[in-house]
C-alpha cells in the first residue's frame, strides 16, 4: 500500500476513528470516576447472569457492589468488566469499522443499473442505437461495482452518495460495537466470575495456595487467561462474519492468521498494560506492578501459543480430509 492509498484510507476513515477515540477516551474516564452505584448498569446484569450459572444468589450492597455473604464473595466496580467492554469495543471499531464502512449489500449494483434512465432515440437516432447505450452503460456500470475505486471521478473523491451512504454504515457499526461490547462484556465477564468463585476453593482443598501461586496471583490469571481468549475469539468470529459479507478468502495461512491476531494483542495491552505504565503504576505499586505485568504477558502469551497450535492442528486435519 503507496502513501497516496494510506492518505485516501485514513482520509475516509478519520471521522471513524476521531469519533471512536472520543468514546473510548469518555468510557475510560467514566470508569475511573465511578462507584457502585454508577456502574449498577453492568454490575447488576453480571450479577444476575452468575446467579443464572451457578444457582449463587447476590445482592446489592449499597456503595459496595452485589455480595454473597456466605462465600464472602464481592463483585465490586474493579470486577464490573467495564475495562474488558473498552478494550473490546476498541478492538471492534478500530479494526473494522473501515470494512463496515465499505460494506456492499446483495442487490446494490443490481438496484443501481436499473435506476438507470431510459431514452427512446431523437434526431434520427434509432432505438437498436440507443439499446446499444444502455447496454454499454450497464457494462460500465457492472465493472465500477467490482471496482469500488473505479467508481471515482477525477477529483479522487468519492460521490456525495457514496461518502454519505459510508459514513452512515460506519456510525452505525460503531454503535454495534458498543452494543457488542457490553453483552460480550456481560457473558465473558460472568463466566470469568465463576472461574474466580470455584478455582480458589478447589485449590485451598489442596492445599495449592503457597510459593508461587497467591490466591492475588490465580485471580490476575484467571482474568488474564479468560477476557484474552475471548478477545482472540471475538475477534475472529467477526473477522469471519465480514470475510463471508465482503466475499473474501476465508482460508488463512499460519502468517495471517498471527497478522490479524496483533489487534486484540495491541488492544488489550495497550489499556490494561500500557496506560496503567503512563499513569506511573509502577511507582506507587513498585514491585506489584511489576509482577503483574508479567504475569498477564505470560498468561496471555500461553494463551496465543495454544491458539496458534489448535488452529495448526485443525488446517492439517482439513488438509488430510
Amino acid at each position: 500500500m503507496n502513501t497516496q492509498k494510506i492518505t485516501g484510507f485514513l482520509r475516509q476513515n478519520l471521522l471513524f476513528y476521531t469519533l471512536g477515540f472520543f468514546i473510548l477516551f469518555g468510557m475510560k474516564y467514566y470508569y475511573s470516576q465511578a462507584d457502585a452505584e454508577n456502574l449498577r448498569w453492568i454490575l447488576g446484569p453480571t450479577a444476575r447472569w452468575v446467579e443464572a450459572l451457578s444457582g449463587i444468589p447476590f445482592v446489592y450492597a449499597p456503595g459496595m457492589g452485589y455480595a454473597n455473604h456466605s462465600l464472602r464473595f464481592l463483585i465490586a466496580p474493579s470486577c464490573s468488566g467495564v475495562q474488558f467492554l473498552i478494550v473490546t469495543a476498541a478492538m471492534l471499531i478500530f479494526s473494522f469499522v473501515h470494512a463496515a464502512a465499505g460494506i456492499r449489500f446483495p442487490g446494490h449494483s443490481s438496484l443501481k443499473r436499473s435506476s438507470l434512465p431510459i431514452r427512446c432515440g431523437h434526431h434520427g437516432q434509432d432505438l437498436a442505437e440507443t439499446a446499444g447505450t444502455a447496454s454499454d452503460a450497464d457494462t460500465a456500470t457492472s465493472t465500477q461495482a467490482a471496482d469500488p475505486e473505479k467508481t471515482l471521478p477525477a477529483t479522487g473523491k468519492p460521490p456525495h452518495g457514496s461518502a454519505l451512504a459510508r459514513t452512515g454504515k460506519g456510525l452505525c457499526w460503531i454503535l454495534v460495537s458498543l452494543l457488542l461490547s457490553y453483552l460480550f462484556t456481560v457473558f465473558v465477564n460472568g463466566l470469568r466470575i465463576i472461574a474466580a468463585i470455584y478455582l480458589p476453593l478447589f485449590f485451598e482443598r489442596f492445599h495449592v495456595f503457597r510459593g508461587f501461586l497467591t490466591a492475588d496471583r490465580l485471580h490476575t490469571m484467571i482474568g488474564a487467561v479468560v477476557y484474552f481468549a475471548a478477545l482472540l475469539t471475538i475477534h475472529q468470529f467477526v473477522g469471519l462474519l465480514f470475510a463471508q459479507a465482503h466475499g473474501t478468502d476465508k482460508r488463512q495461512a499460519p502468517a495471517l492468521l498471527l497478522r490479524k491476531c496483533l489487534s486484540p494483542v495491541f488492544w488489550y495491552f495497550s489499556i490494561v498494560l500500557g496506560i496503567p505504565f503512563l499513569n506511573r503504576a509502577y511507582q506507587k505499586s513498585g514491585a506489584g506492578f511489576t509482577d503483574f505485568c508479567l504475569l498477564v504477558t505470560l498468561c496471555c502469551g500461553s494463551v496465543l501459543l495454544l491458539y496458534g497450535l489448535v488452529f495448526l492442528i485443525c488446517r492439517r486435519l482439513k488438509g488430510r480430509n
